[in-house]
Protein backbone atom coordinates (compact mmCIF):
# COMPACT_ATOMS: atom_id res chain seq x y z
CA UNK A 1 0.00 0.00 0.00
CA UNK A 2 1.33 3.41 -1.04
CA UNK A 3 0.52 6.49 0.99
CA UNK A 4 0.43 9.74 -0.95
CA UNK A 5 -0.19 13.13 0.46
CA UNK A 6 -2.46 15.29 -1.69
CA UNK A 7 -2.00 19.03 -1.47
CA UNK A 8 -4.93 21.30 -2.07
CA UNK A 9 -5.93 24.86 -1.44
CA UNK A 10 -9.13 25.61 0.34
CA UNK A 11 -10.87 28.86 -0.58
CA UNK A 12 -13.46 30.22 1.79
CA UNK A 13 -16.97 30.15 0.36
CA UNK A 14 -17.82 33.55 1.80
CA UNK A 15 -15.13 35.23 -0.32
CA UNK A 16 -16.43 33.59 -3.51
CA UNK A 17 -19.99 34.62 -2.69
CA UNK A 18 -18.95 38.22 -2.00
CA UNK A 19 -17.01 38.43 -5.29
CA UNK A 20 -20.00 37.07 -7.21
CA UNK A 21 -22.37 39.45 -5.42
CA UNK A 22 -20.19 42.46 -6.38
CA UNK A 23 -20.03 41.28 -10.00
CA UNK A 24 -23.82 41.01 -10.18
CA UNK A 25 -24.34 44.43 -8.55
CA UNK A 26 -21.93 45.99 -11.06
CA UNK A 27 -23.80 44.36 -13.98
CA UNK A 28 -27.10 45.88 -12.84
CA UNK A 29 -25.55 49.27 -12.20
CA UNK A 30 -25.31 50.65 -15.73
CA UNK A 31 -27.07 53.64 -17.14
CA UNK A 32 -27.56 55.39 -20.44
CA UNK A 33 -28.33 58.70 -18.76
CA UNK A 34 -27.21 61.69 -20.78
CA UNK A 35 -27.51 63.45 -24.11
CA UNK A 36 -26.29 61.36 -27.07
CA UNK A 37 -25.37 62.32 -30.65
CA UNK A 38 -23.38 60.95 -33.59
CA UNK A 39 -21.31 64.13 -33.49
CA UNK A 40 -21.43 66.43 -30.44
CA UNK A 41 -20.11 69.43 -32.40
CA UNK A 42 -22.61 69.61 -35.23
CA UNK A 43 -24.95 66.60 -34.94
CA UNK A 44 -28.66 67.30 -35.25
CA UNK A 45 -30.18 63.94 -34.27
CA UNK A 46 -30.45 63.57 -30.53
CA UNK A 47 -31.23 60.90 -27.95
CA UNK A 48 -31.71 62.03 -24.36
CA UNK A 49 -31.99 59.48 -21.52
CA UNK A 50 -32.88 60.10 -17.90
CA UNK A 51 -33.56 57.10 -15.69
CA UNK A 52 -36.10 54.83 -17.39
CA UNK A 53 -37.30 57.56 -19.77
CA UNK A 54 -35.84 58.59 -23.10
CA UNK A 55 -36.56 61.32 -25.64
CA UNK A 56 -35.73 60.87 -29.32
CA UNK A 57 -35.87 63.12 -32.34
CA UNK A 58 -36.88 60.35 -34.75
CA UNK A 59 -37.04 62.77 -37.66
CA UNK A 60 -35.76 66.30 -37.18
CA UNK A 61 -38.54 68.89 -37.33
CA UNK A 62 -41.13 66.13 -37.84
CA UNK A 63 -41.33 63.50 -35.10
CA UNK A 64 -40.21 63.76 -31.47
CA UNK A 65 -41.12 60.89 -29.16
CA UNK A 66 -40.97 59.88 -25.52
CA UNK A 67 -39.93 56.33 -24.79
CA UNK A 68 -39.84 54.25 -21.62
CA UNK A 69 -37.56 51.37 -20.67
CA UNK A 70 -39.17 47.94 -20.90
CA UNK A 71 -36.31 45.46 -20.61
CA UNK A 72 -32.63 45.18 -19.71
CA UNK A 73 -30.12 42.70 -21.07
CA UNK A 74 -27.45 42.58 -18.38
CA UNK A 75 -25.15 40.32 -20.42
CA UNK A 76 -24.47 43.06 -23.00
CA UNK A 77 -25.56 46.06 -20.90
CA UNK A 78 -28.49 46.73 -23.19
CA UNK A 79 -31.75 48.58 -22.65
CA UNK A 80 -34.91 48.21 -24.79
CA UNK A 81 -37.46 51.03 -25.11
CA UNK A 82 -41.09 51.24 -26.20
CA UNK A 83 -43.21 54.21 -27.23
CA UNK A 84 -44.48 55.89 -24.06
CA UNK A 85 -47.39 57.92 -25.47
CA UNK A 86 -48.72 59.55 -28.61
CA UNK A 87 -46.37 62.46 -29.36
CA UNK A 88 -47.68 66.00 -29.18
CA UNK A 89 -44.94 67.58 -31.30
CA UNK A 90 -45.52 66.29 -34.85
CA UNK A 91 -44.77 67.73 -38.25
CA UNK A 92 -46.81 66.99 -41.35
CA UNK A 93 -45.19 63.57 -41.84
CA UNK A 94 -45.69 62.54 -38.21
CA UNK A 95 -49.32 63.59 -38.13
CA UNK A 96 -50.06 61.06 -40.91
CA UNK A 97 -48.90 58.05 -38.86
CA UNK A 98 -51.30 55.73 -37.03
CA UNK A 99 -50.09 56.39 -33.48
CA UNK A 100 -52.83 54.40 -31.72
CA UNK A 101 -51.53 51.23 -33.37
CA UNK A 102 -47.95 52.00 -32.20
CA UNK A 103 -48.85 52.17 -28.51
CA UNK A 104 -47.95 48.66 -27.35
CA UNK A 105 -45.28 46.76 -25.44
CA UNK A 106 -43.04 46.01 -28.43
CA UNK A 107 -39.55 47.58 -28.37
CA UNK A 108 -38.90 50.33 -30.91
CA UNK A 109 -35.31 51.14 -29.92
CA UNK A 110 -32.40 49.49 -28.14
CA UNK A 111 -29.13 50.78 -26.77
CA UNK A 112 -26.04 48.79 -25.90
CA UNK A 113 -23.65 50.54 -23.55
CA UNK A 114 -20.06 50.27 -24.73
CA UNK A 115 -18.58 52.53 -22.03
CA UNK A 116 -19.52 55.65 -20.06
CA UNK A 117 -19.26 57.86 -23.17
CA UNK A 118 -20.26 55.53 -26.02
CA UNK A 119 -23.39 53.53 -26.90
CA UNK A 120 -24.65 51.58 -29.88
CA UNK A 121 -28.15 52.66 -30.91
CA UNK A 122 -30.56 50.41 -32.76
CA UNK A 123 -33.82 51.71 -34.21
CA UNK A 124 -36.37 49.00 -35.03
CA UNK A 125 -39.19 51.28 -36.14
CA UNK A 126 -42.69 51.53 -34.75
CA UNK A 127 -44.51 48.23 -34.30
CA UNK A 128 -48.06 48.28 -35.69
CA UNK A 129 -50.09 45.97 -33.43
CA UNK A 130 -52.82 45.65 -36.04
CA UNK A 131 -50.67 44.65 -39.03
CA UNK A 132 -47.95 43.07 -36.84
CA UNK A 133 -45.26 44.81 -38.90
CA UNK A 134 -42.58 47.40 -38.30
CA UNK A 135 -43.23 50.80 -39.80
CA UNK A 136 -41.16 53.97 -40.10
CA UNK A 137 -37.79 52.25 -39.90
CA UNK A 138 -35.91 55.45 -40.76
CA UNK A 139 -34.56 57.94 -38.24
CA UNK A 140 -32.39 61.05 -38.18
CA UNK A 141 -29.23 59.19 -37.13
CA UNK A 142 -29.20 57.32 -40.46
CA UNK A 143 -28.97 60.70 -42.22
CA UNK A 144 -25.84 61.61 -40.24
CA UNK A 145 -23.83 58.42 -40.63
CA UNK A 146 -23.50 55.99 -43.55
CA UNK A 147 -22.78 53.11 -41.16
CA UNK A 148 -25.65 50.82 -40.17
CA UNK A 149 -24.27 50.45 -36.64
CA UNK A 150 -25.09 53.81 -35.10
CA UNK A 151 -22.48 54.73 -32.52
CA UNK A 152 -23.45 57.65 -30.28
CA UNK A 153 -21.21 59.78 -28.09
CA UNK A 154 -22.25 61.36 -24.82
CA UNK A 155 -22.43 65.15 -25.18
CA UNK A 156 -22.35 67.53 -22.23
Amino acid sequence: MINKKINYIKYPCDEDEQTEKKRIEKAYNYSGDGNWKVNCENGIANLSIEGKNAFLAVLFNEIYIDMVEIKRDDFEKGIAYKLKNIPEDLGSMGSNLNWKEYLNDEPIAYIKIIDDNTINFYWYGFYNKKTKKREFKDNSFYQETPIKDIILKKCN
